[in-house]
């Protein structure tokens, strides 16, 4: 081989090399970026769940307990910058879910509180959206239940 020839493989071997590690380290960038947010999906999906089943099948205090494991959850997350969902909408999803337990259970101030804590949230939210009544909301949780069942 002539001299100019190895020059051009070295060359074109030293810029593929380049290029390939370049390309190579941006991929694995966003596939660890992508990784870190699906390790806090797979908690705070199986705490959602358990908290709708017991919802649905639980007494109120069984479905109580399991709800307030996902607000704690979530709020933890939350207070670490670890949510993976944008505005973090399971949070108030939860604070009514909660609000229409306590309301099954007999405790009026409690779901007052519950129901105050999720307009708060559905607002932060939604800015720009119109006032829910406590009946919107609520159909919300029957209707994303429903949803969820059907899968």
């Amino acid at each position: 081989m002539t001299r100019s020839i190895k020059i051009t493989l070295l060359v074109a071997a030293i810029l593929g090399l380049g290029c390939g590690g370049y390309r190579g380290h941006q991929s694995a960038v966003e596939i660890s970026d992508s990784l870190k947010s699906i390790q806090y999906s797979a908690p705070t999906k199986v705490a959602s769940d358990f908290a709708r089943i017991q919802f649905m099948r639980a007494d109120t205090d069984h479905a109580r307990q399991a709800v307030m494991l996902q607000i704690r959850l979530l709020e933890q997350l939350a207070q670490a910058g670890k949510t993976f969902r944008e505005g973090g909408g399971e949070l108030w999803l939860a604070y009514i879910r909660l609000a229409m337990i306590e309301e099954a259970a007999g405790r009026p101030d409690a779901e007052q509180s519950a129901m105050t804590q999720a307009r708060a949230l559905y607002n932060r939210d939604h800015p720009h959206g119109q006032e829910q009544t406590y009946d919107e909301l609520k159909n919300v949780i029957l209707r994303f239940d429903k949803a969820a069942d059907n899968l």
